[in-house]
């Protein structure tokens, strides 16, 4: 069985912004000077630019009281509204101007701006005449903070390393500090768990949910002394930049564990995993037997006569396999199939019952057994539908929407109609049809949902090893696959 090697990335990291905000990521200094006198500062420099005309006088913004701290902070530390610690907070143009792929004035929206920064990889930009008109009131300039406000990504922090001037939509705020607000920090915190789940539990709009400025004003964050932020920023860069080098060794594993997989497979398929007995019983009288089997069962009334299948072409076969290996029909070797069906949804009577009844969203890809279903019918809804009952222990193929992934079951399960069931004989070992079925060439049909159809599944064409040398190669797969397995919990311990 493939287990995934899922490492949290994305929680390490909010994990650090959390400790970073709370005064546990650094050690404090006794000496630095305390955040309430950075605040002091901000409020004369932002009184001194009023009176020159640079910036306009802000609305007062309400004082913080205790129950609006969500946690304790360092007695250094001090809470403050965003409004209180920038010297503007504005957003972009609210008319969309005509804008190009080419033009004088790059043009930033929300699309252009990501957790890891600006993209500018799809630019649009505006005439010197509509820049002109938006710059006169939003005028971002290298290293100011640029924040989404309107829309999906809603919640984005990140630091303008745009060095010329651009104009920017409605979409995405821009917030200029003092320069007792070292911004890297700053956009930490905007980047938090707890300041982006305030301000998307603040969202307001039916079609497009923004937050107002007046509300990204009035939000808190905890700020410590000036050097302090400029320990955590450096501290929390640094960790990020070691998660950033897990996620390459982690992608890059992944793609060679995926790599390795699939050339046990193809080895495995091609006789080549491990070596043959000459002794084994060949292939070619496993085929026999499970003909003779087939019409056994015919006899009986136990399953229907199927259709004789063509025999295979030079030209259908991919690769040559070993001597005592045959080239068979899916078809040939499986003794029956078996369609499945959903109940009627309306009728409580048939759901929810003791019967497991899988579907598409039960088989998951890489794994090879299946011990439970989402869903389960009744009796009375099994025998009310075109669904039908798969023994445990044999193959469960998916035919749509997800072509190419197949499972054994270990439970007796209904199944739907984008699944179908297959009974093989003793001499043919479920677990090496499942292991090797990924592999195969199956011919699709279909646009927007991809399918296989019944009659070309069962032409397939199936390299089928001696039944003795079947039991080899699933031992060895699994020992292989084990092995690689636990070189990822090893590494996933590791991280």
């Amino acid at each position: 069985m493939k287990t995934n090697l899922n490492v949290d990335t994305q929680g390490l990291r909010e994990k650090i912004l959390d400790l970073a905000m709370r005064g546990k990521l650094v050690e404090q200094n006794a000496g630095d000077e305390p955040a309430s006198e950075l605040l002091e500062k901000i409020k004369a420099e932002k009184a001194e630019l009023v009176k020159e005309g640079k910036i306009k006088k802000s609305k007062k913004i309400p004082e913080i009281t205790d129950d609006e701290k969500p946690f304790d902070i360092p007695d250094s530390w001090e809470w403050v509204r965003l409004g209180d610690a920038a010297l503007k907070i504005i957003d972009g143009t609210h008319h969309s101007p005509v804008n190009d792929i080419s033009g004088e004035y790059m043009y930033i929206t929300a699309k252009n701006i990501k957790k890891s920064g600006l993209d500018l990889s799809n630019i649009t930009y505006v005439s010197e005449k509509v820049h002109k008109e938006i710059y006169s009131r939003c005028n971002p300039e290298y290293g100011d903070i640029l924040y989404i406000k309107d829309g999906a990504t809603t919640g984005i922090a990140t630091i303008n390393t745009i060095k010329e001037p651009f104009s920017m939509l409605s979409s995405v705020a821009l917030i200029k500090t003092s320069e007792e607000i070292f911004n890297p920090f700053l956009s930490f915190a905007m980047n938090s768990p707890y300041f982006y789940k305030m301000v998307r539990d603040g969202l307001t709009g039916t079609g497009i949910t923004r937050v107002t400025l007046t509300k990204l004003n009035n939000y808190l964050f905890p700020l410590p002394p000036l050097a302090e932020q400029h320990w955590i920023a450096d501290k929390v860069s640094e960790l990020f930049s070691q998660i950033d080098v897990i996620e390459k060794n982690v992608a890059e594993y992944q793609g060679l564990e995926q790599a390795m997989r699939s050339k046990l497979l193809d080895l495995a398929m091609r006789g080549k995993l491990v070596e043959q007995d000459p002794n084994d019983e060949p292939a070619s009288e496993l085929l026999e037997k499970i003909q003779a089997k087939k019409s056994e069962l015919v006899k009986e009334g136990k399953i229907k006569k199927s259709k004789k299948l063509p025999e295979i072409t030079d030209d259908e076969k991919p690769f040559d396999i070993p001597n005592g290996w045959e080239w068979s029909r899916f078809g040939e070797i499986s003794l029956e199939n078996i369609g499945g069906g959903t109940p009627d949804k309306s009728n409580p009577n048939y759901w929810n019952g003791e019967i497991p009844w899988m579907t598409v969203k039960d088989v998951h890809e890489g794994d090879i057994y299946e011990f439970e279903t989402k869903d389960s019918i009744t009796d009375i809804g099994l025998t009310n539908s075109s669904s039908n009952l798969i023994p445990k222990g044999n193959l469960i193929v998916v035919m749509r929407m997800g072509v190419g992934r197949a499972i054994i079951t270990k439970i007796d399960t209904a199944i739907n109609q984008d699944l179908r069931g297959f009974i093989f004989s003793e001499r043919v070992i479920e677990e090496y049809i499942v292991n090797i079925f990924s592999a195969l060439n199956f011919p699709t049909s279909g646009t927007t949902v991809k399918g296989i159809k019944l009659k070309d599944l069962l032409k397939t064409p199936i390299p089928l090893p001696p039944f003795e040398e079947q039991k080899r190669i699933v031992a060895k797969l699994e020992e292989l696959f084990e092995q690689l397995d636990i070189i990822n919990n090893n590494l996933v311990s590791a991280l």
